[in-house]
């Protein structure tokens, strides 16, 4: 009860980011009001402990390549990063450096989607999950070592096929990847017609 106290903040943060209609109070009530659900149906509908074993590991196989995304995002971009622009959705606009394909980083969303999926069809967890590929290496779970390596490889190949807008990597250019000279959408609010994109020029030193 006071780990998941402690969490409820956090969890009804970001959902009221996600969804800007709901305030903070209602997305934490709406998403207060589900974890209690889940929280009575594990324990008497289902084997508890078992059930959040196997969901925390599942999370845990889910969640690694995002953030190995999040460490190669950070590192080709020389940890630079324009705070303002990473607003755009929650003030209910769109466009900016970060919208990319309508407000979708393919490159690294498309990287982690894949990874994560094969990282679960790898999970060995006899009696609580295992995937397609789990029994692959025997009785060994390669899932968070594929977590782990499919993303490290997948993002910058990706970066490399389809490089980002030069704009996003700040004044000094990108690191190890290539950048192109694409156009960046111009920020408008999302009941303003869309319009073509304007080039924004890197800032340069």
């Amino acid at each position: 009860m006071s780990t998941g106290t402690t969490s409820l903040y956090g969890t009804g943060l970001d959902f009221s980011s996600v969804f800007p209609r709901l305030s903070r109070p209602q997305a934490t009530v709406f998403i207060g009001t589900i974890a209690i659900g889940l929280i009575f149906i594990g324990r008497f509908a289902f084997n508890l402990v078992d059930a959040i074993t196997t969901f925390v590991s599942l999370i845990v196989v889910t969640t690694t390549p995002w953030m190995v995304v999040m460490m190669i995002g950070y590192f080709v971009r020389r940890g630079w990063y324009a705070p303002e622009a990473m607003q755009v959705f929650n003030r209910g606009q769109r466009g900016g450096l970060y919208w990319f394909r309508g407000g979708w980083n393919l490159q690294g969303t498309s990287a982690w989607l894949l990874s994560a999926a094969l990282a679960l069809l790898m999970v060995n967890m006899p009696g609580h999950f295992v995937g397609w590929l789990g029994r692959w290496a025997g009785d060994v779970d390669l899932s968070l070592l594929a977590a782990l390596v499919l993303p490290a490889l997948l993002y910058p190949a990706l970066l490399y096929l389809a490089p980002e807008p030069r704009a996003v990597f700040g004044p000094q250019g990108p690191r190890a990847v290539p950048a192109a000279d694409t156009a960046v959408a111009p920020v408008v609010d999302r009941t303003e017609p869309r319009v073509g994109a304007a080039r924004v020029e890197p800032a340069r030193r």
